[in-house]
């Protein structure tokens, strides 16, 4: 019997006993809850009912920005396995702007994302809503170098503390020279920790830095979220993990044409696609209709 094994059909967990083999030796098993019978295989792609092809256009389309419902009728397949194989992806992408090192120039500032779900909104006593930059818009931080590499960072509601800055980003922080920010003394706070040189950019006299990197990025931010409005707010963490990865991804191909960046976007999905292959398969249908995304940030509240 497998040790922590989920059943791939029902999702429940060590329900799970020995039923025969396949052709060529591989142990079978049958679920005791659902009475379904599965092979276990560590790669969340071994066991699903669509081919490698099929997935690899789902990402395709995914890195085109194709809404999920016109995913599913293009592919002819269910919304719900869309949805699923889409957290398939965003799985595989859960730690990967902890492996994004920023070096040289590092641009620092957050952009707010107002929290549309009124089960997460904060009332007054009254009823009303909080007026002003409230507890009901989240906060994202973003960095970014003069080369174009970028993170983005779900901190807090309303404006994020020192302290968040230190534990979402200072192991981003590489061979840093300079940190451009805004002039917010939060900022400041958590800049000061580096031995660098840090400049005001919208307060600068030169003319020599300005904020319009990392402006266009928030931009290009909310361009995309707008691209899927009715996203559940638990799942926005997930969403910019996938947007920096393939902005960092087509920054780093840095394509010339519209050939160039087909030929980026073709490896964006063979990485992808390998990247969900080499996750152990922890995921099921119910975990993932039970990931709590950001839910500790959402239901915050004011002491």
């Amino acid at each position: 019997m497998p040790k922590n094994v989920s059943c791939p059909e029902c999702g429940t967990c060590d329900t799970s006993i020995k039923h025969g083999s396949t052709r060529n030796g591989t142990q079978r098993y049958r679920c005791k809850a659902c009475g379904k019978t599965y092979i276990s295989n560590a790669s969340p792609t071994k066991y699903l009912r669509n081919k490698d092809y099929t997935i690899k256009k789902i990402i395709g389309y995914m890195v085109d920005d194709v809404a999920l419902d016109v995913i599913a009728r293009n592919l002819k397949i269910n919304i719900k396995t869309a949805h699923y194989y889409r957290y398939l992806v965003f799985h595989s992408l859960k730690g990967y702007q902890d492996e994004i090192k920023l070096n040289g120039s590092i641009m620092i500032d957050e952009t707010f994302m107002r929290i549309n779900e009124d089960k997460y909104k904060l009332k007054r006593v009254d009823g009303k809503g909080i007026r002003g930059l409230s507890f009901n818009q989240l906060c994202i931080i973003t960095l970014i170098n003069l080369q174009g590499l970028c993170t983005a960072k779900i901190s807090s509601r309303a404006m994020a503390m020192p302290d968040d800055y230190k534990r979402l980003f200072n192991h981003n922080i590489g061979k840093v020279k300079r940190f451009l920010h805004d002039g917010n003394p939060k900022q400041v706070q958590f800049i000061r920790q580096f031995n660098c040189e840090y400049i005001d950019a919208r307060r600068d006299e030169s003319g020599k830095y300005s904020t319009d990197i990392i402006d266009s990025l928030h931009s290009n931010i909310k361009r995309y979220l707008f691209k899927h409005a009715g996203y559940r707010m638990k799942n926005l963490q997930h969403y910019l993990n996938f947007f920096v990865y393939r902005y960092n991804q087509l920054v780093l191909a840095n394509p010339k044409n519209k050939t160039e960046q087909l030929k980026a976007k073709n490896r964006i999905v063979d990485d992808l696609f390998e990247r969900i292959k080499q996750e152990t398969k922890s995921i099921t249908y119910q975990t993932y209709l039970n990931d709590k995304g950001i839910l500790n940030v959402l239901e915050s509240r004011l002491d």
